[in-house]
Protein backbone atom coordinates (compact mmCIF):
# COMPACT_ATOMS: atom_id res chain seq x y z
CA UNK A 1 0.00 0.00 0.00
CA UNK A 2 1.26 3.29 -0.77
CA UNK A 3 1.85 5.93 1.89
CA UNK A 4 1.29 9.05 -0.49
CA UNK A 5 -0.32 10.31 -3.07
CA UNK A 6 1.38 9.07 -6.11
CA UNK A 7 1.80 6.00 -8.76
CA UNK A 8 3.39 5.44 -12.00
CA UNK A 9 1.32 7.66 -13.99
CA UNK A 10 3.17 10.77 -11.98
CA UNK A 11 6.09 9.32 -14.00
CA UNK A 12 4.55 10.36 -17.59
CA UNK A 13 5.16 14.27 -18.70
CA UNK A 14 8.67 14.41 -16.73
CA UNK A 15 10.61 15.79 -19.85
CA UNK A 16 7.51 18.53 -20.70
CA UNK A 17 7.47 19.42 -17.01
CA UNK A 18 9.59 21.79 -15.08
CA UNK A 19 8.42 20.46 -11.57
CA UNK A 20 8.03 17.33 -9.95
CA UNK A 21 5.22 17.38 -6.71
CA UNK A 22 4.49 14.41 -4.50
CA UNK A 23 2.58 14.30 -1.14
CA UNK A 24 3.38 11.51 1.12
CA UNK A 25 2.43 10.65 5.17
CA UNK A 26 5.88 8.64 5.69
CA UNK A 27 8.00 7.06 3.47
CA UNK A 28 6.91 3.45 3.05
CA UNK A 29 9.35 1.12 0.36
CA UNK A 30 6.86 1.09 -2.30
CA UNK A 31 6.89 4.95 -2.01
CA UNK A 32 10.56 5.25 -1.92
CA UNK A 33 10.89 3.09 -4.84
CA UNK A 34 8.47 5.16 -6.82
CA UNK A 35 10.63 8.33 -6.33
CA UNK A 36 14.10 6.62 -7.07
CA UNK A 37 12.38 5.89 -10.71
CA UNK A 38 11.18 9.64 -10.65
CA UNK A 39 15.03 11.27 -9.60
CA UNK A 40 16.32 9.02 -12.46
CA UNK A 41 14.10 9.49 -15.10
CA UNK A 42 14.56 13.52 -14.26
CA UNK A 43 18.39 13.34 -13.93
CA UNK A 44 18.34 11.30 -17.18
CA UNK A 45 16.68 13.76 -18.80
CA UNK A 46 18.64 16.14 -17.88
CA UNK A 47 21.90 13.95 -19.14
CA UNK A 48 22.96 14.03 -15.62
CA UNK A 49 22.60 10.37 -13.95
CA UNK A 50 25.71 10.71 -12.34
CA UNK A 51 24.19 13.11 -9.43
CA UNK A 52 20.94 10.63 -9.38
CA UNK A 53 22.03 8.59 -6.48
CA UNK A 54 23.52 11.88 -4.56
CA UNK A 55 19.46 13.22 -5.04
CA UNK A 56 17.88 10.16 -3.92
CA UNK A 57 20.34 10.16 -0.81
CA UNK A 58 19.22 13.77 0.25
CA UNK A 59 15.72 13.26 -0.42
CA UNK A 60 15.38 10.24 1.39
CA UNK A 61 17.05 11.48 4.72
CA UNK A 62 15.05 14.65 4.45
CA UNK A 63 12.04 13.13 3.60
CA UNK A 64 12.84 10.25 6.48
CA UNK A 65 13.83 13.32 8.91
CA UNK A 66 10.38 14.98 7.62
CA UNK A 67 8.55 11.90 8.58
CA UNK A 68 10.07 11.25 12.06
CA UNK A 69 8.98 15.16 13.26
CA UNK A 70 5.38 14.39 12.10
CA UNK A 71 5.64 11.05 13.86
CA UNK A 72 6.86 12.85 17.00
CA UNK A 73 4.10 15.37 16.82
CA UNK A 74 1.95 12.44 17.25
CA UNK A 75 3.69 10.33 19.83
CA UNK A 76 3.91 13.52 22.11
CA UNK A 77 0.16 13.55 21.67
CA UNK A 78 -0.47 10.19 22.31
CA UNK A 79 1.56 10.52 25.57
CA UNK A 80 0.59 13.67 26.87
CA UNK A 81 4.44 14.37 26.74
CA UNK A 82 4.85 18.63 26.83
CA UNK A 83 7.28 19.48 24.18
CA UNK A 84 7.99 22.69 26.16
CA UNK A 85 8.56 21.51 29.40
CA UNK A 86 12.88 20.66 28.64
CA UNK A 87 12.25 17.02 31.31
CA UNK A 88 9.39 16.20 29.60
CA UNK A 89 10.76 16.31 26.04
CA UNK A 90 14.08 14.50 26.71
CA UNK A 91 11.95 11.54 28.03
CA UNK A 92 9.91 11.86 25.26
CA UNK A 93 12.67 11.37 23.07
CA UNK A 94 14.26 8.67 24.43
CA UNK A 95 10.80 7.10 24.55
CA UNK A 96 10.17 7.92 21.23
CA UNK A 97 13.57 7.03 19.42
CA UNK A 98 13.38 3.42 21.50
CA UNK A 99 9.95 3.11 19.59
CA UNK A 100 10.90 3.83 16.10
CA UNK A 101 10.85 0.20 14.34
CA UNK A 102 9.20 -0.26 10.65
CA UNK A 103 6.05 -1.07 12.17
CA UNK A 104 5.64 1.91 13.94
CA UNK A 105 5.90 3.61 10.63
CA UNK A 106 3.24 1.86 8.69
CA UNK A 107 0.92 2.57 11.69
CA UNK A 108 2.26 6.17 12.17
CA UNK A 109 1.92 6.92 8.49
CA UNK A 110 -1.59 5.89 8.72
CA UNK A 111 -2.06 8.39 11.29
CA UNK A 112 -0.64 11.24 10.01
CA UNK A 113 -2.83 10.72 7.16
CA UNK A 114 -5.85 10.79 9.79
CA UNK A 115 -4.45 14.07 10.67
CA UNK A 116 -3.14 15.66 7.62
CA UNK A 117 0.57 15.90 9.18
CA UNK A 118 2.05 15.51 5.46
CA UNK A 119 4.91 15.79 3.54
CA UNK A 120 5.24 17.51 0.46
CA UNK A 121 8.50 16.72 -1.88
CA UNK A 122 9.22 18.61 -4.77
CA UNK A 123 11.66 18.54 -7.14
CA UNK A 124 12.07 21.45 -9.42
CA UNK A 125 14.36 21.25 -12.42
CA UNK A 126 16.07 22.91 -15.84
CA UNK A 127 19.48 22.71 -17.73
CA UNK A 128 20.82 24.89 -14.99
CA UNK A 129 19.97 22.87 -11.49
CA UNK A 130 17.98 20.77 -9.47
CA UNK A 131 16.33 21.88 -6.49
CA UNK A 132 14.54 19.33 -3.88
CA UNK A 133 12.53 20.75 -0.76
CA UNK A 134 10.72 18.68 1.60
CA UNK A 135 8.48 20.58 3.60
CA UNK A 136 6.50 19.38 6.29
CA UNK A 137 3.60 20.92 8.01
CA UNK A 138 4.88 20.39 11.83
CA UNK A 139 7.37 23.91 12.37
CA UNK A 140 9.92 23.55 14.57
CA UNK A 141 10.37 25.60 18.22
CA UNK A 142 13.44 27.61 18.72
CA UNK A 143 15.04 25.06 20.68
CA UNK A 144 14.76 22.42 18.16
CA UNK A 145 15.84 24.53 15.36
CA UNK A 146 18.96 25.17 17.45
CA UNK A 147 19.22 21.91 17.81
CA UNK A 148 19.02 21.43 14.22
CA UNK A 149 21.54 23.98 13.51
CA UNK A 150 24.02 22.52 16.03
CA UNK A 151 23.73 19.66 13.93
CA UNK A 152 24.26 20.83 10.91
CA UNK A 153 27.57 22.98 11.86
CA UNK A 154 29.07 19.44 13.65
CA UNK A 155 28.36 17.96 10.47
CA UNK A 156 29.87 20.77 8.48
CA UNK A 157 33.02 20.74 10.07
CA UNK A 158 34.00 16.88 9.84
CA UNK A 159 34.19 14.73 7.36
CA UNK A 160 34.63 11.66 10.06
CA UNK A 161 31.59 9.59 10.56
CA UNK A 162 33.14 8.22 13.65
CA UNK A 163 34.14 11.15 14.75
CA UNK A 164 30.62 12.81 14.80
CA UNK A 165 29.48 10.79 16.25
CA UNK A 166 31.57 10.19 19.27
CA UNK A 167 31.93 14.46 19.41
CA UNK A 168 28.25 14.87 19.13
CA UNK A 169 26.29 12.30 21.15
CA UNK A 170 22.74 12.92 22.47
CA UNK A 171 20.75 10.40 24.21
CA UNK A 172 17.15 12.61 22.97
CA UNK A 173 18.26 13.69 19.56
CA UNK A 174 20.84 11.48 18.20
CA UNK A 175 24.51 12.24 16.75
CA UNK A 176 23.13 14.09 13.62
CA UNK A 177 24.63 11.18 11.26
CA UNK A 178 21.77 11.45 9.04
CA UNK A 179 22.74 15.52 8.19
CA UNK A 180 26.66 14.42 7.80
CA UNK A 181 25.20 11.21 5.29
CA UNK A 182 23.21 14.51 3.24
CA UNK A 183 26.45 16.56 3.36
CA UNK A 184 28.82 13.66 2.07
CA UNK A 185 26.75 13.03 -0.45
CA UNK A 186 26.28 16.48 -2.20
CA UNK A 187 30.76 16.51 -1.45
CA UNK A 188 31.19 13.70 -3.31
CA UNK A 189 29.11 15.00 -6.28
CA UNK A 190 31.47 18.39 -5.86
CA UNK A 191 28.50 20.57 -5.18
CA UNK A 192 28.75 22.56 -1.97
CA UNK A 193 27.36 21.57 1.07
CA UNK A 194 26.39 24.74 2.08
CA UNK A 195 23.62 24.32 -0.63
CA UNK A 196 21.31 22.30 1.99
CA UNK A 197 19.17 24.26 4.23
CA UNK A 198 17.02 23.56 7.20
CA UNK A 199 14.45 26.33 7.93
CA UNK A 200 11.43 26.39 10.19
CA UNK A 201 8.52 29.46 9.94
CA UNK A 202 7.94 28.78 13.82
CA UNK A 203 4.32 28.53 12.86
CA UNK A 204 3.29 26.25 10.25
CA UNK A 205 6.01 24.57 8.47
CA UNK A 206 9.40 23.19 8.57
CA UNK A 207 11.54 23.28 4.77
CA UNK A 208 14.32 21.45 3.65
CA UNK A 209 16.09 22.64 0.96
CA UNK A 210 19.00 21.56 -1.26
CA UNK A 211 20.11 22.95 -4.73
CA UNK A 212 21.96 20.84 -7.43
CA UNK A 213 23.75 22.98 -9.94
CA UNK A 214 24.33 21.65 -13.17
CA UNK A 215 26.60 23.80 -14.85
CA UNK A 216 29.70 25.37 -13.66
CA UNK A 217 28.50 29.22 -14.55
CA UNK A 218 25.02 29.11 -12.89
CA UNK A 219 25.07 30.79 -9.52
CA UNK A 220 23.06 29.11 -6.57
CA UNK A 221 20.27 31.22 -5.17
CA UNK A 222 22.01 30.83 -1.95
CA UNK A 223 25.08 32.43 -3.06
CA UNK A 224 23.05 35.59 -4.65
CA UNK A 225 21.36 36.00 -1.74
CA UNK A 226 24.91 35.59 0.22
CA UNK A 227 26.48 38.36 -1.80
CA UNK A 228 23.26 40.77 -1.47
CA UNK A 229 23.31 40.45 2.42
CA UNK A 230 27.13 41.15 2.20
CA UNK A 231 26.58 44.57 -0.21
Amino acid sequence: MLDSEFDEKSLEGIESGKRFFIKSYGLAKSTEVLLQKAIRHIMQHLKRPDLALSVECLLRELTMNAAKANFKKIFFSENGINSNNIDQYARGMLAFREALCTEMFNEYSQKAKKADLHILIALDYNEDRVILEVRNNVPMSIAEEERVREKLRAAMQTTDFAQLFTENVDETEGAGLGLMLCLTALRSSNIDPRLLSISTDYKKETVARAEFPLRAEYIPARKMWSEKQAV
